[in-house]
């Protein structure tokens, strides 16, 4: 043995696990595999269940993106036992998509993203009871039984802490099993429109002191009291509604209270007045935000656009789309030059 290997194995007898580990949390995906091989100490290390959970392991549909899905899909027979994170995206077979899963027993976060799901679905979940997350992001039902019950049994999921659901799997029948699931805190619900107002109020009071993110369709399940109950909430960090219709400067005005607020979306409206926009975008507050979308906002006016160009540092994402006192006009022209530090502006 030489000298420098001697020493190389003295450095890795005398670093403690937890040395080792912490290092291991810092590797990717690729090289902790890598790992592994190196002896059985290290081999038991990789396998931590604690490195385990932070790896999402992906398998895409997507033309182009086939030979990493295929070693990926290696992976989740190699190491099922382990993953506890599986998002599955572009893949329209729905027993495929059940076949990938069901290598996996011990999930806790299940993402099917553009995919094509089954009626037996909300059943087939059901093997999943630790689920923490769950994402069916722009995926579709596919009505292949008639009368089928296809709502998903949110009471079975006891630490479910995210939702994000499609326009499917959630109603009247089973909102109140939704609103049982005390560790909830990111809800998605973009394309569900069928909800009722008092619903979402009794949401947002049930939730109110651990509410991190609220997307929703609104339109007429969102009214300027439900604005009022969600300025109360001390952890909100995202707020997008799609459908502000409905809503004025008395639901407005309470939002620049919101403390940790680093995402707010509100579009289509044509009752907040300039006046009120000004006063709300114009709080300490807001002017923190990182993301920001008034599009088709009625009355955002050139002075507003100046406000939030002037005062809002931290902004990455600007969305001011088809609002009616901005487009076809000599203002429209100016608006690249004076938000030429933010990532993207849509205008």
């Amino acid at each position: 043995m030489t000298e420098e290997s001697g020493d190389a194995d003295d450095v890795n007898t005398i670093l403690p696990d937890e040395m080792i580990l912490q290092v291991f949390h810092l590797l990717p995906l690729e090289s902790l595999l890598q790992c592994e091989q190196v002896c059985r100490r290290w081999r038991k290390l990789a396998l931590d269940t604690t490195l385990w959970k932070r790896i999402t392991i992906i398998y895409s549909g997507k033309p182009g993106q086939t030979e990493v899905s295929e070693k990926n899909l290696e992976i989740l027979t190699s190491h099922c036992d382990y993953i506890c994170n599986v998002k599955i995206q572009y893949v329209y077979n729905y027993p495929f998509i059940m076949s990938i899963l069901e290598k996996c027993p011990n999930l806790t976060s299940i993402e099917l993203i553009m995919c094509r799901v089954s009626t037996d679905f909300p059943d087939d979940l059901l093997r999943w009871p630790k689920l923490k997350k769950l994402s069916l992001r722009n995926s579709l039902l596919l009505q292949t039984k008639e009368n089928t019950d296809t709502l998903i049994k949110f009471n079975h999921f006891k630490d479910l802490s995210y939702v994000a659901l499609a326009d499917f799997g959630l109603s009247s029948s089973n909102w109140n099993m939704l609103i049982q699931c005390v560790h909830l805190n990111h809800l998605y619900l973009e394309k569900i429109r069928d909800i009722e107002m008092d619903q979402v109020k009794e949401l947002i009071l049930a939730k109110k002191r651990s509410l991190v993110c609220l997307h929703v369709y609104g339109g007429t399940a969102i009214d300027d009291k439900c604005l009022q109950l969600l300025a109360h909430c001390p952890c909100l960090e995202e707020l997008v509604i799609i459908r502000c219709d409905n809503l004025t400067d008395t639901g407005l005005l309470p939002l620049a209270g919101l403390t940790q607020i680093k995402n707010l979306q509100i579009w289509n409206n044509k009752h907040f007045t300039e006046m009120g926009l000004l006063s709300t975008l114009g709080s300490p507050n807001l002017i923190k935000l990182k993301s920001l979308s008034l599009s088709r906002v009625k009355n955002i006016s050139p002075v507003i656009v100046d406000l939030i160009s002037e005062h809002y540092k931290n902004l990455k994402f600007l969305a001011v789309y088809q609002c009616p006192r901005i487009i076809d006009t000599d203002y429209e022209k100016q608006l690249k030059s004076k938000f030429r530090n933010i990532d993207v502006v849509l205008y």
